[in-house]
């Protein structure tokens, strides 16, 4: 398990700029359209950094894996839920949004059938500003977090 991140120097996104980052990144989330989540990098400019490339890489391949308009992909519903994270960031604060479709243009029975996939992402704050940024594919899913939780 491993994680990929952005690490961005304190004064980059000032408090006001984080609030933005943070309610654009909550919008593609909750549509898990790829081009809002390649929209939002480059509004931000993130590509001076690093490993700019390689997050943005990392959600391209997980909204990659499950819209296939020729099948009629139909997004159903979004739930975030907050995890933490398990290995690289340990005990880090994650959201993970988890998002139900199906591909109601399939062959029946298929065409009934109901598929789920998650994200997460992790964020640092100092002093209310975004200093770092990732995804995390080594947290707790929300029944774990749940018996965690009892």
């Amino acid at each position: 398990m491993s994680n990929t991140k952005i690490i961005l120097d304190k004064n980059y996104f000032t408090p006001e700029m984080t609030k933005a980052f943070l309610k654009d990144m909550e919008t593609a989330c909750k549509t898990m359209e790829l081009d809002l989540f390649t929209k939002l990098f480059t509004k931000y400019d993130l590509s001076f950094v690093e490993d700019y490339e390689a997050v943005l890489e990392m959600i391209k391949n997980s909204m990659a894996s499950w819209n296939r308009p020729h099948k009629g992909t139909e997004l159903l519903k979004v739930i975030q839920f907050d995890s933490k994270c398990l290995f690289c960031e340990f005990g880090k604060t994650v959201k993970v949004y988890k998002w139900t479709y199906q591909h109601k243009q399939d062959p029946i029975p298929m065409n009934g059938m109901i598929y789920a996939c998650q994200i997460a992402f992790f964020f640092d704050f100092e002093d209310n500003q975004l200093i770092e940024f990732g995804v995390c594919n080594g947290y707790l899913d929300k029944e774990e977090m749940d018996l965690l939780n009892s």
